[in-house]
């Protein structure tokens, strides 16, 4: 593998900060319990919009806030008031909490004035799409799917295999139903659809000069090829080099949504690419790239088209499969579906997340799954990145993205999880080389240390 390579091509990382790993930390977020008055919280960094979206859905409050008020949060606690932990979450921003006749407190937060808080901000359940249940049955066609669904009030609204995705009117309407399912004989298990949120966004910069790719597409004898699944957003045409190692896209979701800058998706590829000319020995590559689009229209994606995705992918014949996405929310369907193509011989390569935090990130903190998170050009863990217990491998985790004659440049774990599924591919150009192998041999390309580093 040519190091080297990569080297010139990554960008270095956010300064990292100093910090300790301990795999017992809390899980990030805003933990408010109304029945004792005290609440927790461990906000590693988080938008503020993102930390009142969530405060707004564990407190059932509604949350104002003035329009531009952008700001990150960082603080942890336990057990503190109402009092005493909404200016820690809060830093420096007024804010008034005022209750109305009808029992609904209202937050509002701003800089200048109360009135100038008009903004409302959406409550964000962590990821749990509450009007949804996927339900798994023993077996397929053990029960009239269509009937259970009308027994329980919910509506089909796809299918995999032995697995049913169903919506429902509301929130509560679900809640009875996973009630009913859970006690259903010919159900095996029954749990929230879940929300993974929207991708890193590239950021412009000035125009810069990259080296050549140094890779070249060829086919092997036989016609066989090594293909990676990109399970991410819509990826838009890419210059003729890096274009070349890409197959058509399946629409998982359908709709795109157009975009003038580079997609998420698109972003990955190249990376993806990148990683797959510096684990190409002699710059000659059998290995294509099949992207799965699971945003659609959409902010954001959903363990069902996730899942389904990775079933779809490996269904294809893709090998190496890169999900540069996850949520703190843990899914055992999507488990037991990575579980299954591992065990069938694929590589399931994941992002360890970007809030700077041990706790477990999925689908990256899978058993099944190798998880990547981010290192900074001089070797030390990216200020951002997670290094939890769950962590497999560190590799570089920003890098520079061409489209239309402008530049990007886009950095988290997913860049890392992108790129390392590109080493891997060139690692394993043979179509029939065992990925075990591949595995052992990322570890020892890319070690995880859980340390800091500039």
């Amino acid at each position: 593998m040519r190091a080297s390579r990569f080297i010139v091509l990554l960008v270095a990382a956010l300064p990292a900060r100093a910090g300790a790993s301990t795999t017992n930390a809390p899980v990030p977020g805003v933990r408010w319990h109304a029945a004792t008055g005290r609440h927790d919280a461990m906000l590693p960094g988080w938008p503020i919009d993102r930390v009142l979206g969530r405060l707004a859905a564990g407190t059932g409050w509604r949350v104002l806030v003035e329009p531009g008020i952008r700001a990150e949060v960082r603080t942890s606690f336990t057990g503190l008031s109402t009092r005493e932990a909404l200016p820690r979450i809060l830093g420096g921003l007024n804010f008034t909490l005022t209750a109305a006749t009808n029992g609904i407190s209202t937050l509002r937060v701003f800089r200048t004035s109360a009135s100038s808080a008009a903004e409302e901000i959406a409550a964000d359940r962590g990821g749990v799409i509450g009007d949804e249940l996927i339900v798994r049955l023993r077996k397929p066609g053990a029960v009239d799917a269509a009937l259970l669904a009308a027994q329980t009030g919910g509506t089909i609204t796809g299918t995999n295999g032995a697995a049913l995705r169903l919506k429902f009117d509301s929130d509560a309407a679900a809640v009875a139903a996973k009630a009913a399912l859970e006690a259903n004989a010919d159900v095996a298990a029954v749990e929230n659809n879940l929300e993974f949120a929207p991708p890193e966004t590239p950021v412009a910069v000035a125009a810069a000069a990259l080296p050549p790719l140094g890779l070249n597409p060829t086919v092997n004898p036989d016609g066989s090829k090594r293909v990676i699944a990109l399970v991410d957003t819509a990826v838009q045409p890419l210059a003729p080099e890096f274009q070349s190692f890409l197959l058509p896209g399946v629409d998982i979701v359908p709709g795109a949504r157009p975009s003038t800058d580079p997609t998420h998706g698109t972003s990955m590829a190249e990376a993806m690419v990148r990683g797959l000319a510096a684990g190409s020995a002699d710059g000659l590559s059998t290995t294509r790239i099949r992207p799965y689009d699971v945003y659609g229209p959409n902010d954001s994606a959903s363990t069902w088209d996730v899942a389904r995705a990775v079933t779809q992918a490996v269904q294809d014949g893709a090998t190496i499969i890169n999900l540069s996405l996850g949520s703190i929310q843990d899914s055992p369907y999507l488990r037991d579906v990575v579980s299954s193509v591992t065990a069938q011989g694929a590589l399931v390569i994941a992002a360890a997340g970007n809030d700077s935090s041990p706790a477990p990130f999925y689908p990256a903190a899978y058993d099944s799954a190798l998880a990547v998170t981010a290192s900074s050009v001089r070797g030390g863990l990216a200020g951002y990145a997670n290094f939890g217990s769950f962590v497999d491998i560190a590799a570089p985790g920003a890098t520079y993205v061409s489209l239309n004659g402008a530049s990007w440049m886009v950095q988290g774990t997913s860049v890392s999880s992108a790129f390392a599924s590109g080493v891997a591919g060139g690692m394993a150009r043979d179509a029939q080389a065992p990925l075990g192998t591949v595995r052992l041999s990322l570890t020892s390309t890319f070690p995880f240390q859980s340390r800091r580093g500039p």
